[in-house]
């Protein structure tokens, strides 16, 4: 299966992702802020990054870690799916879908709210890793 490298700070996301993504046969590596991410995905060589956005000393480090990874000539063809509950958790006055996915502003593969049931994150995963 498939090398997936997940950036989040939380602990118990992190755990409960690894449950599930182990149990379908994936190898799973975690790094629990995006300093240094580029260098982090050179190291992993991952076949998908999930990507977390609001982090404590930045509540726009993923999206920020997104466009950089984007920028990045080694790393930029690797999918990226955004899990987040910034939707839940910002006064945006919006929420951010698979619509917002963008090469300058949201530069992901594909973007999933959380909660996310197990099957649905699964599903798009295998979507992401297929070229769908």
């Amino acid at each position: 299966m498939a090398r997936i490298l997940i950036v989040d700070d939380d602990p118990d996301m992190v755990e409960s992702l690894t449950l599930v993504l182990e149990g379908s046969g994936h190898e799973v590596v975690a790094r629990f802020d995006t300093a240094q991410i580029a260098a982090a995905v050179r190291e992993v060589h991952p076949d998908l990054i999930i990507l977390d956005v609001i982090f404590p000393d930045d509540d726009q480090a993923g999206f920020k870690a997104a466009r950089l990874l984007a920028r990045d000539a080694e790393v930029q063809h690797i999918p990226v799916l955004m899990l987040s509950a910034v939707n839940q958790l910002s006064d945006l006055g919006f929420s951010f879908s698979d619509k917002d996915i963008s090469r300058d502003y949201l530069p992901v593969a594909g973007f999933l709210e959380k909660p996310v049931e197990p099957a649905r994150l699964l599903a798009r995963i295998g979507e992401l890793l297929r070229g769908q």
